[in-house]
Parts: C-alpha cells; structure tokens; sequence
C-alpha cells in the first residue's frame, strides 16, 4: 500500500514538474516578443504632386498705362489678336496736339533769328577784315609819311571796335542757337507726350483683357489689360518644401485636370526657383492661404493639347526618379 502511495505521489509531482516548465517557457518566449522591436524600411517617395497653372514663357504681359486721360478710341477687343506696336487705344489728345504745333511755330521763328544772328555775324567779320586792310595800309603809308600818326591812330580805333562788336555778334548767334536747340528739346518733349497719348501693344499675342471702353477715364501707371504673348506654353508649379531638396531639372512630368485621372500633358522641368516663396499663388480666395513655404517649377510641355488653355489651374505630378 505505502509503496502505490509513494509510486501516485512521484507522478503527481512529476506532472506538475511539466506544467510548471511549459508555463516558464512560454512566459519567456512572451518576453522575447515584447522585447524585440520590428524592423522597418524606410518609405520611398516615387512622384509629388503641386498646383500649377497654364502661362506663355515668361508669363502674361500686364499693361499699365503710360498716361491719364480719357478714351477717345479702342481699336481691339479681349481675345483679339495683337501685334508689336499696334495701337490698342487713344486718349484724347487735342491740348497735346495744339502744344507740338505751338512748338513748331516757336521753333520756325527761332530759326529766322539764328539765321538772322547769322548774316549779322558775317557782315561784323566783313567789316572788320576792311577795317584791319585799311589799318595796315595806312601804317605802310606813315613809314613813307603819305599819313600822319593820327589817322593811324583813328582806323586802329576803329578796328578794336570791329573786334569787339564781332565777338558780341558771335555771342547772339551762340545764344539763338541755344534757344533753338532748347525749343527742339522741348518740342520732343511735348511729342513725346503726344505719342503716350496712343496705348501700343509692347509684344505680340493675345489680349487676354482690356478695360476701359470710350469716354471712360484711365490713370497713368494703372494697369487696363494683359496680354499672353505668342510664345510656347508652359506650367508655372508650386511643389510643397518638405520635397525642396529632390527636384532637379529635366525630371520628368505629368500635367491633369484637377479632379481627373486622365493625363492632359506631359513635360519635363526646365527651371527651378533658387528660393522658397509664399505658397497660394494660385489661390482663389485669401481663405486660402497657409503658412507653408514652396518652390517654384517650370515645366516645358512636349504638346499642347487643346483641353489646355492660359492660366488653366491643372495638377503637375513630378517623377522623383
């Protein structure tokens, strides 16, 4: 009996031996699970997108007036083409044109008294080489005693005056010659005038706005329209600065609509900005506007589909590869 006892004793114990181990294990194998922590790679960025907008190389053209005035006459509408040099609208110009011909009739007076200092001048050089002649005949005459030392005296008199009024007579032809060139200085002036009077177009394209209409008023260094110039089209895009530093020109591009899945373009980045500006150039509203920083981007476009027009708002996917 005892030695049973003994023999159900040991195998209690050695089962609880078991239990107890395997308990021990899997707490372990628990530990090295918290312990040992995942290892992850780092993410790789392939593309980033940014908000562009549609412009001609070197952008849109903005018109600012050269004069204040009012308009008298608009020779072109919005959408119209334009060529360098065509005039776009007049203002009136009637007190400029009564200044130039006034000016004319300034400057054709003045010119008589130039040409009449002129002839005074010629006349004063004549007179003085006769005076001199006879002042040095009479001295040969005084060495043979034909003359007495008082005629001498008398024509030398004469002769220092003839110098004299021929020095005033070149002074006057200076000064009308001055006044001259001063009224023609003036003349430009007040055709210049006359010429800002006419609004001419500084390139070639498209006119992408033009305000004022006839009889409305304009003031001077105030913008009144824009121009797209007739040059190829590219994108102006903003890419956000946490992705600054992995642009590089000639990285590829793909240009859509915003909301639409469908690629517009393609191209490939031809200039990058050298600093980082304020983002929302391409904002609608001052709602939004945030307190991040971007980098600006030209994108050349390999074709122009026609879905793409100036100052269209598209998205620009950049290949970062």
């Amino acid at each position: 009996m005892e030695t049973r006892y003994y023999t159900m004793k040991l195998k209690q114990t050695k089962q609880q031996i078991g239990w107890l181990s395997a308990i021990l294990l899997l707490a372990a194998c628990g530990n090295g699970k918290e312990n040992t922590a995942p290892v992850t790679e780092p993410l790789s960025i392939a593309h980033v997108v940014g908000i562009g907008k549609i412009i001609p190389q070197g952008g849109v053209v903005e018109l600012a007036a050269p004069a204040s005035g009012i308009v008298e006459e608009r020779y072109f509408n919005t959408g119209d083409k334009v060529e360098a040099g065509d005039v776009i609208l007049v203002l009136e110009k009637r007190n400029e044109i009564l200044s130039v011909q006034e000016s004319d009739a300034g400057i054709a007076t003045q010119q008589l008294q130039v040409e009449s200092a002129r002839l005074a001048l010629e006349q004063e050089r004549i007179a003085l080489e006769d005076q001199q002649r006879r002042l040095n005949d009479a001295r040969e005459l005084l060495k043979a005693g034909a003359v007495t030392g008082e005629e001498v005296r008398r024509l030398q008199n004469d002769a220092d005056q003839g110098t004299e009024r021929l020095k005033k007579t070149e002074n006057d032809y200076r000064l009308q010659q001055s006044r001259l060139r001063e009224m023609q200085t003036a003349r430009a002036a007040r055709e210049n005038d006359l010429s800002l009077r006419s609004f001419r177009a500084p390139v070639g394209g498209t006119l992408l706005t033009l305000t004022p209409h006839a009889g409305e008023a304009v003031t001077m260094y105030q913008p009144y329209g824009r121009i797209a110039p007739d040059r190829p089209l590219e994108v102006m895009v903003e890419i956000d600065e946490l992705f600054a530093d992995r642009l590089a020109v000639g990285q590829r591009c793909t240009i859509h609509l915003p909301g639409d899945s469908l690629m517009a373009a393609t191209g490939h980045i031809v200039r990058l900005s050298p600093d980082l500006k304020r983002k929302s150039l391409f904002s609608d509203s001052g709602s939004d506007l945030e307190d991040r920083r971007i980098r600006e981007i030209e994108v050349s476009l390999d074709e122009v589909p026609g879905t793409l027009f100036i100052e269209s708002k598209v998205e620009c996917r950049v290949d970062l590869n």
